[in-house]
This record gives C-alpha cells, structure tokens and sequence, in this order.
C-alpha cells in the first residue's frame, strides 16, 4: 500500500524522495500532519541538496519517530536501537544509504521523468514492512511463539518452504523457470529477502533461489511480494520439478534454443501438471549439446541438442591429415581404405566436424534432440539411458516428455524414481510405451481431476 501512495506522490504530484514518503506514510498511518509539517521533510530530497544520507531514509527516520518515539527519544526505551536497526534494514535492502550510490544503482536517465522512482518504491516498502513488524511485536514478557506444528511444516514444504530445523523460520524457494530471471525480479528477490528473511540468499542445484530465514507469519507477505513480479515459490515435493536448462541459446556450442524449449516445458509441464502427485519426485534437464554440463544423463528425463553428420565420402580424398578427426573433440573419424568413416555407434553427435573439411565431405547433417530417462544422482545414483532414435521436432520431444511422465504416473510404485521403474520393467518395454501413442489413450484415466 504504501509503495502505491508514494508512487503517485512522486510521479503525479511531482513530490521529492523525502516528501513522498512523509506524505505516504502519513495518508497510511494517518500521522496528523499538517501541510506545513509536512513540510519538514522537504529538505531531505537529493541527500539534502548534496547527494549525502538518502531523502528517503530520512524522511522515514521522521515516521519511526512519531510511530515509536515518546517524549523524548533518550527516555523511550529501545528506540535507538530501533533507529539503527532500521538503519541497517534500508541499506542491506538497497545497498546504500548515500544518495549518490542509490543514484547511480537505480536512477533512470536524467530525460527519464521516473528518476528515482525505484528507490521510492524500495524504501516505501522497506518502511512498511518495517513498521508491520514492530508494530506486531509482542510486549518483552509475552511467551515466546508457539511452535509450528508438524502438520503446517508438512503442508509449507509442498509450498516451497522448507523449515530451518527447531525454528519458526523457513527458507523459501524461488522458482526461476529455467535459471533465467529479469532484473526486476532479481531485485525483487532481493528485496524480499532483506524485508522478510535475513537477507541472504543460496542458489539451488535446480537453479531456483532460496531466499533463508523468512518467520513463518511473514510467509504469506512474502508471497505476496513476489507475485508483483510474476515470482512464486514451490519446486519441492513427488511433483514435477522445475526444469534446468543450459545456456546453450547463446553458448558457442549449444545446437538447440534451449531457453525456448525449457520455458515450454516450465508452462506445459512443472505448471500445467502441478496437480498431479507421481510417485516421486520427477526432474527434466535441456543441454544444448552432449558437454553434459547441466547433467541431463543424470535427471529423469534429459534433452540433449544433436547434430548427425552425414558425410558425403565420395567427395574425400583420404588426407593424410584427416581434418574431421583434427575437429572432433574425441577423434572419431578415422580414414579407412582411403575414405573417411565416422562410427554412428559412438559419435556424440556434437556438430563439432560439420564444414571442416576443405572438400566439403561433412556438409549435411540432421538437426534434432537426443532423449535420456532414468538418471538421478543423490543417494543412489543411475546413468540415463539414450532413446534409440534422434527426434527432429521440438513437438515429437515434448509428446515424448509428456508420455513419460503419465508411464511414471501409471507404472511407478509409491516412493521409487523413475529410474526404478525401468529397472524394474525393463528398459525395451519401457522404450516401446514411449515411442507409441497407446498411453495418450489412458491419459484422462490417469490423471483424473489432477489437471483441473
């Protein structure tokens, strides 16, 4: 609320830092203020003319004091401490608390008319959430919090909140889609952590955030906060988990639009399928290229971009020094009797050989995905294992995908991977289900009301 009321403050109004949040907090905490008090505030815009403390701080330095001061401030117990402690709030939130640093870190340019919009909204919402949670704390003889139950831990887990073990404080888990955010939602994050939880924040292996220390009745707040920027917390429980994704849309080597493709499956699949419980928990990785390196062989189901060369031999001259073989990053092809050969068995498919050859020999190729099910790693670790085909449609990998996940549904018992399910099936069968159509027949069986 109080980020809105600023905003207009300061981009209808045409108010600076300082007076925007006097005059916002005094519309929401109805203060009384007059307009001549109001203008107390009017000196602390652009670090009180000299780009020193930021307008904002001080203003908000004004609020906490008619909010928390009595009489004097010497005699109110903790106020100090109070001051300071809000004092630390604002620059772990911002980063600073100079004006020429927020400056520089937020301000739009000078012919932008927004200027220093976003540190008003920030330092709004440092001041209420602030304010909320003072306001609510109880007298220093209260009894102490009761403990969350069991039951509400269990039910916060499947939500993405995952309880730092004998507290009441959780670390919450951001979901990212694929690893990729915008600088908004960067920010967002970011602040939510310095507003709700202690300011810290990890990286998952699933390249999700995990924002710590959030008190569980701050929780829905900090949903709350999130949503703003399209964010939402989860990725935990025997549901589909949030995809991983390379950056091979970029990379050198990346022979797929893996952003594309994993934000498909983010939307289809982690959103489309959240109601359905599988019998454990089910992980999808997109490499744009055999280097492995978001480890695909090791998630239930991985993609790997591909590139088959199909050499065209009657163009070799069996050189001496076979240039493919210079290329390829595991010297694969060989010269035999005077032509070039490249074992379909072991090529990795990397397109690393394709238009090195001065004669052009390796100039056509397929495009298309290779698929890998069954890895996990943890406890006990599987290698995935390769579908016998190259697929060459996106739409032919996201059927598949789909496919795999209702045969888990279908065929996997309560508490095994996927990786158990083939085992215990056998690899061929499961193979031949999945590059068949037959289960799309028994989807709505499967699923039930679960996609609703």
């Amino acid at each position: 609320m109080l980020r809105e009321i600023a905003n207009d403050f300061y981009m209808n109004q045409n108010y600076n830092c300082g007076e925007c949040i006097l005059r916002a907090a005094n519309k929401a905490y109805d203060l009384g203020l007059d307009e001549r008090a109001l203008k107390l505030a009017s000196g602390f815009g652009a670090g009180m003319g000299c780009g020193n403390t930021c307008g904002a701080l001080s203003a908000a330095m004004s609020v906490l004091s008619l909010l928390f001061c009595g009489d004097k401030a010497h005699e109110t117990e903790g106020f100090k401490e109070l001051c300071a402690a809000y004092v630390e709030t604002f620059k772990t939130a911002l980063g600073s608390d100079n004006c020429e640093e927020l400056k520089k870190r937020y301000r739009y340019p000078e012919e932008d008319e927004r200027r220093c919009l976003i540190t008003v909204e920030k330092a709004a919402d440092v001041l209420e959430a602030f304010v909320a949670s003072h306001q609510s704390e109880p007298a220093s003889d209260a009894p102490s919090e009761a403990p969350v139950s069991a039951d509400e831990i269990k039910r916060l887990k499947g939500l993405g909140f995952l309880n730092n073990k004998g507290t009441n404080r959780f670390n919450a888990r951001v979901v990212t889609g694929n690893g990729r955010i915008t600088t908004a939602q960067a920010r967002c994050i970011a602040d939510a952590a310095a507003l709700y939880g202690s300011g810290q924040i990890t990286m998952t292996t699933r390249l999700s955030q995990e924002v710590i220390g959030v008190e569980y009745d701050k929780i829905p707040d900090f949903i709350a906060y999130l949503a703003k920027e399209g964010l939402e917390t989860g990725g935990t429980g025997a549901k589909i988990r949030p995809v991983v994704s390379c950056k091979g849309t970029t990379c050198q080597y990346g022979l797929i639009d893996t952003y594309a493709l994993s934000e498909k499956i983010h939307h289809l699949f982690y959103k489309g399928y959240r109601g359905l419980t599988l019998p454990h928990k089910f992980k999808i990785a997109v490499g744009g290229c055999p280097n492995n390196c978001v480890k695909p062989s090791l998630n239930d189901f991985g993609i790997y971009g591909q590139r088959v060369p199909q050499p065209n031999t009657e163009l070799c001259k069996g050189c001496k020094k076979c240039q493919l073989e210079a290329a390829c990053p595991i010297s694969l092809p060989k010269v035999v009797d005077g032509k070039v050969f490249i074992d379909p068995d072991k090529c990795n498919r990397c397109g690393r050989c394709l238009h090195k050859c001065p004669f052009h020999v390796n100039e056509d190729y397929i495009a298309g995905y290779s698929i890998v099910i069954g890895g996990r790693w943890g406890k006990k670790v599987a290698m995935g294992k390769r579908i016998p085909k190259i697929f060459t449609t996106e739409e032919e990998v996201l059927a598949t995908l789909e496919k795999t996940i209702l045969f888990f549904a279908e065929q996997g018992q309560k508490g095994e991977r996927l990786s158990d399910t083939i085992h215990r099936i056998g690899f061929e069968k499961v193979t031949k289900e999945l590059l068949s159509d037959d289960i799309l027949s028994r989807k709505d069986a499967i699923v039930g009301d679960a996609l609703k």
